[in-house]
């Protein structure tokens, strides 16, 4: 295990799977909370500039880190599949093979196809201004972002098995992946948000903050809700029993990932049933800025533990499941 933690791919996986997950929330965020807070008068001008302008540097680096990443995945799996040095893989030809011969290097160009549209979509939307095509070139990015974010199953254990069981599994592999971008990935522009409101106090900001974080947990509901039933599809697969949460490194590991998962649930119905409704009453700017404090405290908190989810995860993806285990001890 502790080679595992500092293995490149495993590393290279967490950086790929984190930078993707955020570039779908921004995107996410973007098309689902802010547009109604923009809407509302009087207008938050210096707030929307900030936000604009840090979350579309965000969006940026991490969709660049992704694709970067993604072209590191491939190289690191290249070297693996012909045991040689990155100067040989690249100067052979090994990497093209891969790329074109196999399962993962079609997903792989699959993915890096879906990644480019989505540069090119974010890019045309930026220079359409307020107008109807740019609403439907968020749309569409969205679009992307979810092909995107949702085609990284197929370098994970859901390409195992056969027929319509395979399908299954890839599908709740895809819809729990998109439901991390949903929350997680858009836990970030939630936390850029409210600390720019918080900082200008433009007319009307506790309201707006109240509003944005209300429609966030919202939608934050609905990916919890994808996330367990897609969780539990998964573990039906992998594994070989509830007693492969104890008896194997594989379920101990999923079993730390769970309660990091309730952690961040708990968090978020204490902001729900605590903090939002405090913002949605009129309280005096410096009691609402406190509270608006400790919503991106725990935002942060919840960050944290998604984002400790994530290196979870890019052990989990290189271990044989539970069930092979398992079935190996039996």
């Amino acid at each position: 295990m502790e080679g595992m933690l500092i293995d490149p791919l495993v590393i290279v996986r967490d950086f790929h799977l984190a930078s993707t997950v955020i570039v779908a929330g921004i995107i996410f965020f973007d098309l689902l909370i802010v547009p109604p807070i923009w809407r509302m008068k009087p207008p938050f001008g210096s707030t929307r500039a900030s936000f604009r302008s840090s979350a579309g540097k965000v969006l940026w680096v991490s969709l660049a880190v992704s694709i970067a990443s993604a072209l590191a995945w491939l190289c690191l799996l290249s070297m693996r599949i012909g045991h040689k040095g990155f100067d040989d893989v690249i100067a052979d030809g090994t990497v093209w093979l891969v790329l074109s011969q196999t399962q993962f290097g079609l997903a792989w160009q699959l993915r890096l196809l879906f990644g480019g549209l989505l540069a090119a979509s974010l890019l045309l939307s930026r220079t359409a201004g307020n107008t109807r095509i740019a609403h439907g070139l968020r749309l569409l990015s969205a679009l992307f972002a979810s092909a995107y974010l949702g085609s990284l199953a197929f370098a994970g254990h859901g390409t195992e098995g056969l027929g319509s069981w395979q399908d299954i599994h890839l599908a709740a592999d895809c819809l729990h992946l998109i439901a991390a971008g949903l929350w997680l990935g858009a836990l970030i522009p939630l936390v850029l948000l409210l600390v720019y409101l918080s900082r200008f106090r433009e007319d009307g900001w506790a309201l707006a903050a109240a509003r944005a974080g209300s429609r966030f947990s919202t939608l934050g509901i609905l990916a919890v809700g994808v996330l367990l039933v897609s969780g539990i599809i998964n573990a039906a697969f992998l594994l070989g029993g509830m007693h492969s949460l104890i008896d194997t490194g594989y379920g101990r590991l999923l079993l730390s990932k769970v309660v990091l998962f309730a952690a961040m649930v708990s968090l978020a119905g204490v902001n729900r049933q605590y903090l939002l409704p405090r913002l949605s009453r009129h309280l005096g700017a410096d009691q609402a800025a406190g509270t608006v404090q400790k919503l991106v405290r725990s935002a942060l908190v919840e960050i944290a533990l998604g984002l400790t989810i994530v290196c979870i995860v890019g052990l989990l993806g290189i271990m044989p499941p539970a069930n092979d285990m398992a079935a190996h001890m039996h």
